[in-house]
């Protein structure tokens, strides 16, 4: 089913495989609703199980070949052990710039209890000693003030100049790169 690779004083974090495809369409369901002020459109099929199971297929894939690796937080107290959230690392370069990119994302119901903080904080320390990167970096829109507060707690900072721009919806969000070096 799903294999834990860290865990946290509260959180799991877990990698989902094809078979794991309803648990993550329920979890995208509900994260979608919630998120989608700062979510690009999905495409068509991506609330379906099919759908899901290909996407995760291809994750796996990208995870064996070691360029990208998406965690699903699950509560440790959570009986149901329900996902609540996810953090991609993608794009992950082992050469020269040994970087990635992150992105996260959390349901309505476990937001603001401190859950993302501290499962980021062990995916960094992860990235660092495991992973062996040297560098995150994020995109944020700076209207996301939470996201904002989130990434500087865990030491990311914005790029002076490191602006970009990135469909949200039917639009086009201005974002800020945020990076974490160490």
């Amino acid at each position: 089913m799903n294999t834990t690779i860290l865990t946290t004083e509260r959180i799991w974090l877990r990698v989902m495989a094809p078979r794991d495809n309803e648990a993550v369409r329920g979890y995208f369901r509900r994260a979608w609703t919630f998120g989608e002020d700062w979510l690009p459109l999905p495409p068509d099929d991506f609330f379906t199980l099919q759908g899901q199971r290909r996407r995760l297929a291809a994750e796996e894939e990208a995870r064996h070949a070691g360029y990208s690796l998406r965690l699903f937080l699950v509560r440790r107290d959570d009986p149901l052990e329900r996902i609540c959230g996810d953090i991609w690392i993608d794009c992950i370069e082992r050469t020269v710039r040994r970087a990635a990119m992150i992105e996260c994302r959390m349901e309505e119901r476990s937001i603001r209890k401190g859950y993302m903080r501290e499962a980021l904080t062990a995916v960094i320390e992860y990235c660092n000693t495991t992973l062996g990167l040297r560098r995150l970096e994020a995109l944020i829109a700076p209207a996301h003030s939470a996201a904002c507060r989130l990434a500087e707690r865990c030491g990311f900072q914005p790029l002076e100049g490191g602006k970009c721009w990135r469909r949200i919806g039917l639009g086009w969000v201005e974002h800020q790169v945020y990076a974490v070096e160490w």
